[in-house]
């Protein structure tokens, strides 16, 4: 195992679960959409949830909300959540 798996491992096991709609997300990002990749997952968003919990933004703008995940990791922790996208 490489150390950054066990790192990875570490904190999964020490970070909240991941909510049934965002597991429900994550999983429509990758079927349904072109570069699923782009899309926070768990970590990612449970990492922005705390820095939210942290600083206490009374406002967050997100610019570029691909499927919404990370906006909604935002929107757990912080009251106002803004989401700017441009679609082609």
């Amino acid at each position: 195992m490489k150390e950054t798996e066990s790192i990875d491992e570490y904190i999964l096991n020490h970070i909240d679960a991941e909510s049934e709609y965002l597991k429900a997300l994550y999983r429509d990002t990758h079927v349904k959409l072109l570069r699923p990749r782009m899309a926070s997952g768990h970590l990612q968003g449970r990492m922005l949830k705390m820095f939210v919990e942290m600083i206490r933004p009374r406002r967050i703008l997100e610019i570029g909300t691909y499927s919404g995940y990370s906006a909604l990791c935002l929107a757990e922790g912080c009251l106002r959540v803004e989401c700017c996208t441009r679609s082609r």
